[in-house]
């Protein structure tokens, strides 16, 4: 099981660092991209004002640095609550590493290169999206530490807000859509990093089958984000296409081909955010996050002695007595015959 875990994780985390590196490069340092993400910028700005860029912003206005500090706390808490300080440390730590992580990409190293003679923000550092990397740490953290059975119930109302966050970055005209993306595939490469050493350590099991009922629910889950994701990936594929032939044409293209990028934008980051919901479940797939119990040995196998063992019943502390042998236990095999095992010589000096 855990080498199992930790290939998933490896594999996991390795596709989506080279899906970062193609993000940003292809974005940040190609004319189409900046010129697609630019049209981008100038459709949100034709939006200003209304309704959806109003709930947007209030929506981001919500991610400060102390509820981001009460999310981790409660990531936290969840993970000891279970008495499992390990898993609470790398839920929380997942986190606090993403956004750190994100914040040095932006500001220091992931530099924007001037290609456009003309554009939107030409220069601005903004890849990736810290907000997006809040919401979609936080939702990955509490899907670790949260019990199995409270898994899908934590990806449903998490991935529902991680996801609107992430798209609002777009609508309130504060971040690009590959910004979005990019710290979506961050927060992955942490999550696998923190589950496979969850695994190394030893703290991963086989989960119990599930009912019929949770097994439709967990289905049914599943569904709904394959749904969201295919549907916005072929939005964002056919309108976004049909403005980059305009942009082939003219780098200031009029108000609808500027429209159908902002469409098209917006439904890239919200295919991210689906994306990273199913990644999420089918990189923790019938894994349960949970150390063995006390007494359990290498496995989760109890060894001779423990307590559940059928042979031995376990003498209590000084008290001087025998371990009661099962019936049988003298006895052994010898091809059809059964003949009494050697006698073992107890010393009561």
């Amino acid at each position: 099981m855990r080498r199992k875990v930790v290939r998933r994780a490896a594999v996991t985390g390795g596709v989506c660092a080279a899906l970062l590196v193609a993000v940003y490069l292809l974005a940040v340092w190609t004319v189409p991209g900046q010129a697609f993400e630019d049209a981008v910028l100038r459709g949100a700005l034709l939006a200003a004002g209304g309704e959806q860029q109003a709930a947007a912003t209030a929506t981001l206005d919500k991610i400060t640095e102390y509820s981001l500090a009460v999310a981790i706390v409660v990531v936290f808490a969840i993970g000891l609550a279970r008495r499992q300080v390990f898993l609470a440390m790398s839920g929380a730590g997942m986190i606090v590493v993403s956004v750190v992580t994100t914040e040095v990409l932006q500001r220091l190293v992931l530099l924007r290169p001037v290609l456009l003679p003309s554009g939107e923000r030409r220069a601005d550092q903004s890849f990736p999206s810290g907000h997006t990397t809040i919401a979609t740490s936080v939702m990955c953290g509490l899907v670790m530490v949260v019990p199995y059975r409270f898994r899908g119930v934590a990806v449903f109302l998490t991935s529902l807000w991680a996801t609107t966050v992430g798209a609002s970055t777009v609508t309130a005209s504060w971040h690009r859509p590959s910004d979005t993306i990019g710290s979506d595939l961050i927060v992955l490469i942490y999550a696998c990093t923190a589950i496979a050493l969850l695994a190394c350590k030893g703290s991963v099991r086989e989960a119990e089958p599930r009912s019929r009922a949770a097994r439709a629910a967990r289905g049914t889950l599943v569904g709904l984000h394959a749904v969201e994701a295919v549907a916005a990936v072929c939005i964002g594929v056919v309108v976004g296409g049909s403005a980059l032939r305009d942009l082939a044409h003219s780098l200031e293209p009029g108000d609808g081909t500027n429209q159908a990028a902002y469409l098209a934008g917006r439904a890239f980051a919200l295919a991210g955010g689906a994306l990273v919901a199913l990644t999420i479940l089918g990189l923790l797939r019938r894994i349960d996050l949970t150390a063995p119990g006390r007494g359990l040995g290498a496995g989760g196998h109890q060894g001779p002695g423990s307590a559940g063992h059928p042979d031995r019943l376990s003498e209590g502390p000084g008290n001087g007595q025998r371990r009661a042998e099962a019936p049988g236990a003298g006895l052994r095999k010898t091809g059809q015959l059964v003949v009494p095992s050697r006698p073992v010589r107890h010393d009561h000096r």
